[in-house]
């Protein structure tokens, strides 16, 4: 009974200890380093939503050290351009900015763009991906008066129009760590626009024009350059590369253009990746395979060597010429042929019928390239949904 006594009389303090905790504000008392890692894994508008929390977030998403800026979460794009500015006007200046990346559809004006930028780089932004549906003035922004370029490391612009890039030939040595950059859709004024970049180690263009009347050779001089990534240049005879630590190259093309490396050559090349995206006619075979055969000479070098179904194809055409080359490539260590994108591709005008025996491995095809390298290891890739 004495027990039960002190159980009943301790009861309420103990109620009352429950609500106590209940009411503990714990949002509040996590480190503001683990606060802010958290809201970097969210988008702006997510981010900015966290206010409401607790009291002590409700300026914690203005000194986040990550912006994520996008569109597709708004209904109206004018809402999101006000939406936008408000948060780069009524963030904490002092605050360091590590990463930025705005994605926006529809039409995007000059004036909304420029800000982005301008405050990008007027902080010294590390790593700065700008994606557009489009934009109105065809260009992406120039140099704001007051920047800071040399803390830029990765710069990633992609447009689904086409947009003069002025932030390549010798003004380019302003950004003095940058190391990655992706292009998409960039219109080229300077024949050697990436020489200006010091520091260049990974480079990707996609669907890239070369605007100059009387220069039609690309010039892609990086002499830290180890990751070439290329997709559809236009408008371009050929490249001629001076990358003496390219490791890895990816090509993805309408075409195959002249590859024209220095007298050094791509001594340390390890894996080489090819495929054709676009339409060949069959007038037009020959002079591809040609481009092709040129092409491999260039990469003679490679260690590891991937053939997309396309290529595979291709030199297919013509078996007695396979058997007249010698095959450039004596170090090679491994080749692939990848067929995964044959079935909803018709890329030659000869094949308008898919079966199974068209995925056979060509025999002649592979005894061309492992002529020279008779012990490399082959695989070979089925399409994933051929029954």
């Amino acid at each position: 009974m004495a027990t039960k006594r002190k159980v009943r009389e301790q009861e309420p303090v103990n109620i009352e200890n429950k609500k106590k905790a209940k009411m503990e504000d714990r949002l509040s008392d996590l480190p503001e380093c683990l606060q802010l890692h958290i809201l970097t894994s969210l988008d702006a508008k997510h981010a900015v939503q966290t206010s409401v929390l607790s009291r002590t977030w409700v300026s914690t998403h203005t000194r986040i050290p990550v912006l994520e800026f996008n569109s597709y979460s708004f209904k109206k794009l004018l809402v999101f351009d006000k939406f936008v500015c408000d948060v780069l006007r009524h963030r904490d200046h002092s605050a360091k900015l590590e990463r930025l990346t705005f994605n926006r559809s529809g039409s995007c004006s000059a004036k909304i763009l420029n800000s982005v930028f301008d405050y990008a780089f007027s902080l010294g932004v590390e790593q700065l991906s700008v994606n557009l549906q489009q934009s109105r003035n065809k260009t992406w922004p120039v140099f704001p008066v007051i920047a800071s370029f040399e803390s830029l490391k990765s710069l990633t612009l992609e447009s689904q129009s086409h947009m003069i890039c002025p932030y390549l030939g010798p003004i380019s040595r302003s950004f003095k760590s940058l190391t990655t950059m992706h292009l998409q859709h960039a219109l080229i004024k300077d024949p050697d626009p990436f020489s200006g970049f010091p520091m260049l180690e990974s480079l990707t263009l996609e669907d890239c024009h070369l605007c100059m009347e009387s220069e039609k050779t690309l010039r892609i001089h990086a002499l830290r350059l180890t990751d070439l990534t290329i997709s559809s240049l236009w408008n371009i005879s050929c490249c001629e590369v001076t990358t003496p630590r390219l490791k890895f190259f990816d090509y993805k093309g309408h075409n195959f253009h002249l590859l024209l490396p220095t007298h050094e050559g791509l001594p340390v090349l390890e894996k080489v990746v090819i495929d054709f995206n676009g339409l060949c006619y069959r007038r037009q075979e020959k002079l591809m395979f040609d481009d092709l055969m040129a092409m491999f000479y260039t990469m003679k070098n490679v260690k590891s060597l991937t053939l997309c179904s396309s290529i595979v194809q291709l030199l297919s055409f013509f078996p007695d010429e396979l058997v007249r080359r010698s095959s450039p490539f004596r170090e090679l260590k491994e080749l692939k042929m990848g067929f995964r994108n044959l079935l909803w591709q018709n890329l030659f005008e000869r094949i308008s019928v898919r079966s199974k025996e068209t995925f056979q491995v060509p025999l002649d095809v592979k005894t061309y390239l492992l002529k020279n390298s008779p012990d490399a290891k082959f695989s070979f890739t089925y399409p994933i949904d051929l029954k």
